[in-house]
């Protein structure tokens, strides 16, 4: 009974040994995990229709978990989008966060310059930065920029695809 008795009291001291935050006891949203995560809803003149009731989000144009060509639609679970260190992030999980990024669509020193997600490669845009300012997200390339303006078109292929232009 005695030794009982030790191991139930060894088990509570163990217990409250185990360091913790003052306050914190659990993750009670996923903006606690990633401070700053947030959808991106895409506001123009397609979406003034609808007063906001049905809007438009950046999404991805591939099946649930796989990276493609970011798109704006209609979502009714839209991806979850952060910026850390100039970088913009897609978090698709607590183990798998994907890089956004700008490729050269049209392999040429020309614009536009195309959003992926995830895509690594030789024609991604290297030197590029993400940033918000207000509540518009701006791509900045050097002394250029996009002026938080994105054009939602199909690409050489046909598929729906994300672009931006750079001024200075």
């Amino acid at each position: 009974m005695l030794a009982l008795l030790l191991l139930c009291a060894s088990w509570v001291m163990t217990v409250l040994a185990i360091p913790s935050f003052e306050g914190v006891t659990s993750w009670t949203d996923i903006g606690s995990l990633v401070p700053g995560m947030t959808t991106l809803e895409a506001i123009g003149p397609s979406s003034w229709d609808d007063s906001g009731k049905n809007p438009f989000y950046f999404t991805i144009d591939a099946p649930h978990g796989l990276t493609g060509n970011a798109t704006v639609k209609k979502d009714s679970a839209p991806p979850l989008f952060y910026i850390h260190n100039n970088q913009l992030w897609n978090f698709h999980n607590a183990s798998t966060i994907y890089p956004v990024n700008t490729v050269n669509a049209t392999k040429s020193s020309q614009l536009p310059l195309q959003v992926v997600v995830g895509k690594p490669g030789s024609d991604v845009v290297k030197g590029g930065s993400w940033r918000w300012q207000g509540t518009m997200l701006l791509y900045e390339y050097g002394s250029t920029n996009n002026s938080g303006v994105y054009y939602s078109c199909q690409d050489t292929n046909g598929l729906m695809g994300l672009f931006l232009f750079l001024r200075g």
